[in-house]
């Protein structure tokens, strides 16, 4: 039974809000926020004016002096299990702190799982949602506090869920959900089943979830479970956003070679395998989608879809990498999501570069504006749309493509096109660049062609992502207020729960309460 007319909700280890954030977007009020750090309370405060707050120890306080409410949500993720400190740390028992230190400011270093049961056994909450990282699985007491819960009077399932497939989150973050619901009460529907193209059915379905084990239907998304299509059990991969939907574009970072301090060898190796990963392979972006890979960002090789009226297609190159955890290997295109978000500002944007092929041989980055594109032919080495025919012009592929005809008549130039020549086998030494007519065409094979130049590390550009990237990357809206300094609310955001995640489940908890 409901104890009110209306739904609420406390939000046990409240955080930046992210929790609160998606169950009130799922329509139910957030009565009570608590949280051990004195920053996090002030930006949930600022979020929330009208919930009731304390700042407190959670470990030491009495469940006896807060109102109740319908649902507890509760992040009680402990260092020892969690990225927090940008390093997985997975032990056998969980500590009361963190290397002995206590860290006011470290989130969540002073929860433990037990609250969840002290403040059950008072409050009788119709519906608790804890949220925690994969990892927390594998605690050796898992069972035990399970069973205590059960000892209450609960039901429950444990949902695995990857933020990124939680609309509109660009970020690949594996997190569990273990969802309690009251004995005799309806059991909510926690089947998440995201949408996904099926090329075997040449449909979007809703897709299911699949144990590569069935003997431990638990895990990570890729690692332990897939998505399989319902109808003809087809592999895929459900839409998600890509990192390229919360980076700022105004802001490229500074060359490389101009820093006064230089980065790191770590780093260097890190952009290098990058470069080799992606920078031979620039995408073409359709600003105008918001969702799936398949209709919003394609090698420059695929075919376009359907050119409208409007500008819509970008050509973007850069990539994103993660300092942390000494892998070079660190890196992803901005096309697909990010890697998850800790409490450290770790990832970096690095964005190759536009060769002017003119007088000035001028390097820009490759989200900024070209130079003018003279009447005279191609002038720049990274990627242009070169028309064939008429007076065989050449224009960005940020500007809108010519008329459409039945004859195809449209290239794309990249930089490893345009770094080419036409090597010719006549008994001498001949070679003419790609701009140049090609040499005569005999009845053998004469002509081979030649690619020469890399992108250098020393002309691409570089910064760490901002918080408000970093904001976006969650999933909280552009006008959430999050407070402190950078490094306070990079560690807020990093500790947050992705919104979008928690309003699914509070929706299907909700809709079993009332229906």
């Amino acid at each position: 039974m409901k104890k009110n007319s209306f739904i609420t909700v406390t939000d046990q280890f409240c955080g930046a809000g992210g929790s609160s954030q998606g169950a009130r977007a799922a329509g139910i009020e957030v009565r009570l926020a608590l949280n051990h750090w004195s920053r996090a309370i002030e930006t949930h405060q600022a979020n929330f004016p009208d919930t009731d707050h304390e700042c407190t120890d959670i470990s030491a306080c009495d469940p006896r002096r807060y109102r109740s409410t319908d649902i507890l949500i509760t992040s009680p993720e402990c260092t020892n299990h969690s990225l927090a400190k940008g390093q997985k740390q997975v032990q056998a028992q969980l500590s009361l702190y963190d290397k002995g230190v206590c860290d006011a400011a470290a989130e969540r270093s002073r929860a433990t799982m037990w609250d969840v049961c002290r403040f059950a056994e008072y409050h009788k909450y119709n519906i608790i949602i804890v949220e925690n990282v994969v990892d927390a699985r594998n605690w050796v007491m898992w069972e035990a506090w399970l069973m205590a819960m059960h000892s209450l009077g609960y039901l429950n399932k444990c949902v695995y869920l990857n933020s990124m497939h939680a609309h509109p989150t660009p970020q690949s973050r594996d997190r569990m959900y273990v969802v309690f619901w009251k004995k005799g009460n309806k059991a909510p529907d926690l089947d998440y089943r995201p949408a996904a193209r099926c090329t075997t059915c040449e449909s979007d379905v809703h897709a299911i979830q699949w144990w590569k084990d069935s003997r431990k239907p638990y895990g990570k998304y890729k690692q332990q479970y897939l998505y399989r299509c319902p109808k003809c059990s087809t592999v895929v991969e459900p839409y998600y956003y890509a990192a390229f939907n919360c980076i700022d574009w105004s802001d490229v970072g500074r060359r490389i070679g101009d820093r006064e301090k230089p980065l790191s060898s770590n780093t260097l190796r890190r952009i290098e395998a990058g470069l080799k990963k992606y920078s031979g392979y620039p995408h073409i972006v359709n600003d105008q989608q918001s969702t799936g890979t398949e209709s919003r960002v394609k090698a420059v090789a695929d075919k376009l879809p359907t050119i409208p009226t409007q500008p819509h297609f970008k050509l973007i190159m850069p990539l994103v990498l993660k300092s942390e955890h000494g892998n070079i290997q660190n890196v992803r295109s901005v096309g697909e999501t990010l890697q998850t978000q800790t409490t450290r500002q770790s990832m970096a944007l690095v964005v190759p570069y536009i060769v002017e092929m003119n007088r000035t041989g001028e390097c820009r980055p490759a989200t900024g504006p070209m130079a003018t594109v003279t009447a005279g032919g191609i002038n720049h080495a990274m990627a242009l749309m070169v028309e064939n025919k008429g007076h065989s012009t050449a224009r960005p592929v940020t500007e809108a493509s010519s008329t459409v005809t039945t004859v195809p008549h449209m290239g794309i130039v990249t930089n490893e096109a345009w770094n080419s020549f036409i090597d010719y086998y006549y008994g001498q030494d001949t070679s003419t660049h790609i701009s140049q007519p090609l040499g005569t065409a005999t009845t053998k094979d004469r002509h081979s062609l030649i690619t020469y130049q890399k992108a250098r590390i020393e002309d691409c550009y570089y910064r760490m992502l901002k918080p408000n990237e970093i904001k976006l990357a969650m999933a909280f809206g552009k006008d959430y207020v999050v407070t402190g300094n950078s490094k306070d609310q990079v560690k807020q955001l990093g500790n947050a729960v992705t919104p979008p995640a928690m309003e699914w489940l509070v929706r299907q908890c909700v809709e079993s309460l009332t229906k």
